[in-house]
Order: C-alpha cells, then sequence, then structure tokens
C-alpha cells in the first residue's frame, strides 16, 4: 500500500545554556529529544521530518556557539540516518523578525550546509501517491488570506501546511492582546482545495490535534520546555506522526521521554524570587499607608520608624546601603 509519512516536530530553542529556572541539563535533554525523534523517524519508516521553526532559542547569531551548530549537525548525522529535516523560520531563527537575515543566522548554516532543507514548497510522490507540502515562516503580520491562497495543484492527493503562527481551536480573549499579533481560529483554514492538514509551531502550549471537517490540526506544543510555567510543569513533550495512503491521514501524538519536572525545574529559586516579590509589595504598599516622614530625620530613621515587619525594614535598610555604596 502506498504511504508517505511525516514526524512533525517544533519549538525546539536549542541553545548553550538553559534557562534560569532550570536546575537540570537543558541543552542535555533538548539533544537527547531530537535523538529520540530521530529515532521515531527510523522507527516509524517516515519519508521526512518537518520541524515548525524556533529550532534556536536566541536570537543573536553572536551568541549561538559553532560547538551548538557542530553538535545539532552531528546528532542529525548520527540519529536521523539520512532522514531529511524540512524546516520553516520561528522569530527566534531571526533577527528582527526580517526573513532576510537568515543567511548571518544558525539556521542559515544548517540550510546552507544541508543539515536542514529550506522549505516552502516540496511534493512527495510514492506510487501514484501524491503530498504537497508548504511552510509559512513567522511574520509578526501574518495575513489570514495569505494562508488562505494556499492551494493544492493538479494532481496533488493531499496537501500539508507547515505554519509559525497563533492558531488554536477556540483561542483565549485575551490572548492577541498578550502577544500583539494574530491569533487564527482552526475554522479559519477550512476552504475549499486548502491543506488538508495544518501543523502548527509558535505557541508552545499542547493544544493537541483536532480533526474538523475531514481537516487535521497538529498543534503538540513546544519540543523544549523552557520557563517555570504550570503549563511546562504538567505538559510531557510530544512530537507527531501523520501518515497519507490512499484511503486517508492518520495522525497521532506521540510522548517523548523527558525527567520529571522536580528533578529539571528549580522550584526551590521560583519560591525565593516569589518571597522577595512579596516583600517588596509588602513594603510598597506599607509606604502608601503608613508613611510619616519626619524631615528632621535621616531616611534610615525614618525607615526605622516606619510600623514595617522587621524582615522589610532590613530588606528596606539593606537596598538603601546597596544604592549608597
Amino acid at each position: 500500500m502506498s504511504r508517505i509519512a511525516f514526524i512533525f516536530r517544533t519549538d525546539v530553542h536549542a541553545a548553550d545554556k538553559g534557562p534560569i529556572s532550570w536546575k537540570g541539563d537543558y541543552c542535555a535533554e533538548v539533544f537527547e529529544s531530537l535523538g529520540q525523534v530521530g529515532d521515531l523517524a527510523q522507527e516509524h519508516d517516515v519519508t521526512a521530518v518537518l520541524d515548525g521553526g524556533d529550532f534556536f532559542h536566541v536570537k543573536a547569531p553572536g551568541r549561538n556557539s559553532h560547538g551548538l551548530i557542530y553538535d545539532t549537525g552531528r546528532l542529525h548525522n548520527e540519529r536521523y540516518k539520512g532522514r531529511r529535516v524540512y524546516s520553516i523560520e520561528g522569530n527566534h531563527d531571526l533577527m528582527g523578525n526580517n526573513l532576510d537575515t537568515i543567511e548571518n543566522q544558525p539556521l542559515g548554516v544548517l540550510y546552507v550546509t544541508g543539515v536542514f532543507h529550506h522549505l516552502r514548497e516540496e511534493v512527495f510522490e510514492v506510487d501514484g501517491l501524491r503530498v504537497r507540502v508548504v511552510g509559512v515562516p513567522y511574520s509578526p503580520s501574518r495575513d489570514l488570506a495569505e494562508i488562505q491562497d494556499l492551494r493544492k495543484q493538479p494532481g496533488d492527493d493531499y496537501m500539508v501546511a507547515v505554519v509559525h503562527a497563533l492558531a488554536a481551536e477556540d483561542p483565549p480573549a485575551h490572548v492577541e492582546d498578550f502577544f500583539g499579533e494574530p491569533v487564527f481560529r482552526y475554522s479559519s483554514f477550512i476552504f475549499e482545495g486548502g491543506p488538508d492538514v495544518f501543523c502548527f509551531g509558535h505557541w508552545h502550549r499542547d493544544q493537541g490535534i483536532v480533526e474538523l471537517e475531514g481537516r487535521h490540526f497538529v498543534n503538540q506544543g513546544a519540543l523544549s520546555r523552557g520557563a517555570l510555567t504550570k503549563e511546562n510543569t504538567e505538559r510531557t513533550p510530544k512530537v507527531s506522526l501523520i501518515e497519507f495512503t490512499k484511503e486517508g491521514i492518520k495522525t497521532t501524538a506521540i510522548s517523548l521521554r523527558v525527567a520529571p519536572a522536580e528533578e529539571v525545574f528549580d522550584f526551590d529559586r521560583k519560591e525565593r524570587q516569589e518571597k522577595e516579590s512579596l516583600v517588596i509589595t509588602q513594603f510598597v504598599e506599607q509606604l502608601e499607608a503608613d508613611m510619616q516622614i519626619d524631615p528632621t530625620q535621616d531616611v534610615e530613621a525614618n525607615v526605622r520608624s516606619l510600623n514595617f515587619a522587621p524582615e522589610v525594614r532590613e530588606r528596606a535598610l539593606a537596598y538603601l546601603e546597596r544604592a549608597r555604596s
């Protein structure tokens, strides 16, 4: 039976250093997860791997080491065993959200060396089965009409669009204001002759795989776990297997093996930050409520006389001393 299959991954956010929210080895987890994707590509005998963008985390090219790029190439050569990776650009892969900067970016190095292939439009054919795959890179002002212009061509059995943009079945009202970018509803991507499968990068939250009116929306979230958020501590990173035959489409989410959240995230540091923030908030609120300044006294004397908790007074005095020195 004719079959064309892809593994879809997105938002790897590879970096030389891990986030400050981590006590574990962030870089090691990212590369181990990438290796697992390569193993899955062999296990499921996929045609290619599709990458939804933001492979790198740091936008400034000079802050991505040669070693990071070398290790990326070595891992893909060793673990992907000839399976091509087709990638688009995410916002973290660019300077100033400008696609023209790609030749100076780490991702551009992966393109020109053939480690990754620059996805704009590729056609895959096996025994009379034809799948067209198009890539839509990041743009802060991506227009819905641009995506609705994507159409199958004569002879295509199926079409896949890999898009780096915010999208959801029913996005919360506050999301567009928070990100300052358009947020698309899946329903707006259902149109005659359009893609059968949409694979989304950019939004790190796992929104799963949704099927609407015969279209498949693959939005499993980031491969990496960066910030210490409730969603990241509860989420298991995933990739998706997308299979095409003459009989139809099958999409399957596959979980990766990662360490438990308590082993990698620095919860103690977060607790200290929250306590410090609480102390500062209490100090400001108390100042607003009880401030009675004696102009004949120095600043330290005024602070000592305030009706604050002792630790708040001591912290305020320490800040004053630090500012003076």
